[in-house]
């Protein structure tokens, strides 16, 4: 005869299996997370306030929050060009909470600098692509020229005695471009920021600067600057009668930047494609799009696959240009 174990020690043997047995698929098939987020999520700006960086950041971050039901908190972490907001995002938990707003600080600075404090390809990688701004040649009023050939002329009339400000690396190679293309000298005046470095523009600190306009919207109305041109293959729908630089005589020169969003490489790639799909649903609302119109810039929605591409290809174009132009490597 069989002698049958009580009940309650079949159940509670059937149990613990059981346990075990669903312990062990949740642990086979990989990390469990629970839905991607949960709680607040970190928006670092690698520059000061008042920029490109910043105003874009300011303007999704909002409509981020809404639609992944969490706060988004633009944090600004200026310094170093902006590497100190990219090693903050490198070195970050790869969790998805740390974002980051960054242009052409994360595509120029390997090219710029000797020691980044973190690897471009391996550390870091964009998950979406925000905006594409054409940056403009934008002059104090008190400059005494009304387009692009008479800024030219005034600057080889008087070698060296223009100046320029910078608010970051990516402005100022700008600068050195125009100098090239132009073929005339100009000092630039490193601010931190394109936020400072259009202001100094307003107030005549400096005479020029040469980067996208969302700085300048304050000043533009009170004629405190002028445009001359914007360095884009269209006009900007937000300043219909400013030529581009095609139109202005000066077909070769062409630059701008195109704002990202920036994480630790090794965040999951569900949620990698969360944020992408989010951001690109974002970048499809009529407001949106007219807001970003309005500082100058264009939406430019991208999968994880094509802004990772164009991400590898423009640093290897600044290295490029940086290696033709032999730019000495900032420490």
């Amino acid at each position: 005869m069989i002698k049958r174990q009580p009940a309650i020690i079949r159940n509670v043997r059937f149990a613990f299996a059981t346990g075990i047995a669903f312990w062990s698929l949740g642990f086979n098939s990989g990390d469990v997370r629970a839905d991607y987020p949960e709680r607040l999520i970190r928006a670092i700006v690698p520059f000061a306030t008042g920029g490109t960086n910043d105003i874009t950041a300011r303007l999704i971050s909002p409509y981020l929050s809404k639609a992944l039901g969490q706060p988004v908190v633009v944090e600004n972490r200026p310094g170093a060009g902006g590497n100190i907001g990219l090693v903050a995002t490198a070195k970050s938990a790869p969790d998805g909470y740390t974002i980051l707003f960054v242009a052409t600080g994360a595509t120029q600075n390997p090219a710029l600098y000797r020691n980044l404090g973190y690897d471009p390809i391996t550390d870091i990688m964009p998950a979406a692509a925000v905006a594409e701004s054409p940056y403009a040649i934008v002059v104090n009023r008190s400059i005494p020229v009304k387009s692009v050939s008479e800024f030219i002329a005034l600057a080889r009339k008087s070698p060296g005695k223009l100046n320029a400000s910078s608010g970051g690396v990516g402005t100022g190679m700008a600068v050195e471009l125009f100098k090239i293309h132009a073929n005339v000298k100009a000092e630039i005046i490193p601010y931190n920021g394109t936020g400072a470095a259009s202001l100094a523009v307003a107030t005549g600190e400096t005479d020029f600067a040469i980067t996208d306009t969302s700085g300048f919207m304050a000043y533009i109305p009170s004629g405190r600057v002028r445009i001359l041109a914007v360095a884009g293959e269209k006009r900007l729908p937000s300043f219909p009668d400013v030529p581009t630089t095609t139109e202005a005589g000066l077909p070769s020169f062409k630059v701008g930047t195109v704002v990202g969003v920036y994480l630790n490489s090794k965040v999951p790639p569900d949620i990698v494609q969360r944020l992408n799909s989010t951001i690109n649903t974002i970048l499809a609302l009529p407001e949106v799009k007219e807001q970003l119109n309005k500082l100058g810039a264009n939406p430019t929605p991208k999968t994880v696959a094509e802004v990772n591409h164009w991400y590898r290809s423009e640093i290897q174009v600044w290295k490029d240009l940086a290696r033709k132009l032999k730019i000495p490597p900032l420490d």
